[in-house]
């Protein structure tokens, strides 16, 4: 199975049997064939199936240990040539795995089909464990699952990739719902194939549209889903997130459960690790979030910034500013074109939202010189959020005063004269400091602390008015343009050559697209959609957008790992 893309560790592929492909996410029985299971004890020789399941022993979840052990013993024994696809069955005795994965890994089978599928809906951790443990370990594996379609989202996206049809038709009855669980009731002309073909189409849309989470949530949504996707949130966001391709479009936080989504983690982690406050900051301001996006277009953030510059002048150039917003907590200045997302905005926080955005705040209120004042500009929950920032960072926070909201006349005027009193002066170095700093932060966002520096020296040079071309001496390191960027190979070797970073090794002449076969070794940190250089003897040969996570690069034998853009 080769991966065309991701959405978490949901993904839309391509599996090649031959002269026949067909995509997954898929069904058996529609998209492909699958053979009925074959039980040890009666096995069966391999007919005519796109995917022939070997014999097994069909052991229960609850199955004593003495039985898995001996059924483990009986499965070593099998012939398994002619079988492509392995039963795994899903066992509360987890520390058998071992041997069954030891199984699939020595007879490389194609397939794993899952079972006790719909057992394991309601044992919410191991459902996800189980997912996680097959997809980290067989990224090349198509996962089956025996599922009802209104789980078809949420499986598709911790990892399933195709799901059995033939236990459906039991339900093909007029006027019964189709599960216990479901919300859907049958027409006059049940067919529940049917409506198992029209939910994969729909998550396959979704998939390709990059709006799976979205359908996740919303979707067919019973007590189960909600169980297994906190788990899968809050115990394996790290798994979530290492397939989630990098933020292109604006994510809309619909639910309670949008403000885990793994974009939410990653960009907290990325202000934490990533952001270093402009050196020649004498002043931080902390602004609330508009409705528009980028803020500095909105109505608020324009007339704030008119204040800023009546009482301060030329001294603008000293002021750093972070504006505060749910659930993305922090969001420096030169990081608006990157936080695009939009929220149902009602003036109640949750403490799931007052509480990580605090923590945020207070970790970034720690990079800046204890000598630095903070000025706070806030109103509502956002006054809560920096109080409690103050007190976890031991900053002083001073408040203006305002009423009736942050825009109103008397509440501009107290932050005008707030800031008079600090009377900044900047120089043509300070402004000229800043605009490049506005640039590098977002090559930092991207590829780590530094990177900015690397495309953008001091000595470099900007080219051009909407497009921003970046020079180093006479060669271009790469394009800046409303946060959204390019980089050349000459700027990915400055990158690779200051971080070691966001790079993927290979041995052979670059020609066109990297496959994942070709792959040596590949920086952990590369997420799917990435710019990545290609390496080969500590040389980018190549700038490209990764199909893959580093991870799974190496892992993975099949596809295509990285779409080479340039080459140098």
């Amino acid at each position: 199975m080769e991966v065309i893309k991701h959405e978490g560790p949901g993904r839309l592929g391509l599996v090649r049997l031959g002269d026949y492909s067909f995509r997954t996410p898929a069904l058996a029985g529609i998209d492909f064939t699958l053979s009925p299971f074959n039980s040890f004890f009666h096995p069966k020789e391999p007919g005519d199936y796109d995917f022939n399941l070997a014999p097994s022993i069909p052991l229960g979840f609850y199955t004593p240990a003495e039985v898995i052990e001996k059924a483990l013993g009986r499965l070593w024994s099998v012939n398994y040539d002619g079988f492509n696809a392995f039963y795994l069955p899903a066992l509360r005795r987890t520390e058998y795995l071992e041997e069954f994965f030891k199984i699939i890994e020595r007879y490389n089978f194609d397939v794993v089909y899952l079972g006790n599928s719909k057992i394991l809906i309601r044992e919410y951790r191991y459902f996800v464990r189980i997912l996680r443990e097959l997809r980290e370990r067989f990224p090349n594996v198509m996962i089956i699952a025996d599922l009802e379609p209104f789980f078809y989202p949420l499986a598709v996206y911790l990892g399933v990739d195709a799901f059995d049809t033939r236990s459906l038709k039991p339900y093909d009855f007029e006027g019964k719902g189709f599960t216990q669980y479901s919300p859907f009731l049958w027409g006059k002309e049940p067919n529940s194939l049917d409506f198992a073909r029209e939910t994969i189409l729909l998550v396959r849309k979704a998939l390709e549209e990059g709006k799976l989470r979205y359908l996740v949530e919303n979707l067919f949504y019973t007590q189960y889903h909600a169980g297994i996707l906190r788990i899968a949130d809050l115990e394996h966001g790290d798994y979530l997130e290492k397939y989630t391709p990098i933020q292109k479009e604006t994510v809309y936080f619909i639910s309670d459960a949008s403000i885990r989504r793994p974009e939410v983690k990653r960009w907290h982690s990325r202000v934490v690790e990533r952001f270093t406050p402009p050196r020649n900051t004498e002043l931080v301001l902390l602004f609330p979030c508009s409705a528009k996006k980028p803020y500095s277009f909105s109505r608020s953030h324009t007339l704030y910034r008119r204040a800023v510059k009546e009482a301060l002048g030329s001294g603008i150039a000293k002021v750093h500013e972070l504006i505060l917003t749910s659930p993305f907590g922090v969001v420096p200045r030169e990081w608006e074109w990157l936080a695009k997302y939009d929220i149902v905005v009602t003036g109640h926080w949750s403490e799931e939202e007052i509480k990580p955005a605090a923590e945020l705040l207070a970790k970034t209120l720690e990079k800046y010189p204890k000598d630095v004042p903070v000025i706070a500009h806030l109103d509502e929950a956002y006054v809560e959020i920096a109080k409690l920032a103050g007190e976890l960072s031991g900053r002083e926070i001073v408040f203006t005063r305002v009423e009736n909201g942050t825009t109103s006349k008397e509440s501009l005027n107290s932050l005008t004269e707030t800031l008079k009193e600090f009377g900044l002066e900047g120089t043509k170095e300070d402004r000229t400091y800043r605009y490049f700093e506005n640039i590098r932060k977002v090559f930092d966002f991207y590829f780590g602390i530094g990177a900015g520096e690397a495309v953008l020296p001091e000595d470099g040079q900007v080219k051009g008015s909407k497009m921003l071309r970046l020079f180093v001496g006479n060669q271009q390191t790469g394009t800046f343009r409303d946060g959204v960027i390019s980089v050349t190979p000459f700027g990915m070797q400055r990158i690779y050559d200051s971080l070691k970073a966001y790079w993927v090794k290979i041995d052979f002449d670059l020609h066109g697209d990297v496959f994942a076969v070709g792959v040596n070794e590949a920086d952990e940190r590369i997420r799917p959609d990435d710019i990545v250089g290609v390496v080969r003897d500590d040389r980018v040969v190549g700038v490209g957008k990764a199909v893959l996570s580093g991870e799974e690069m190496v892992k993975a034998k099949k596809g295509v790992a990285v779409k080479v853009r340039k080459r140098a």
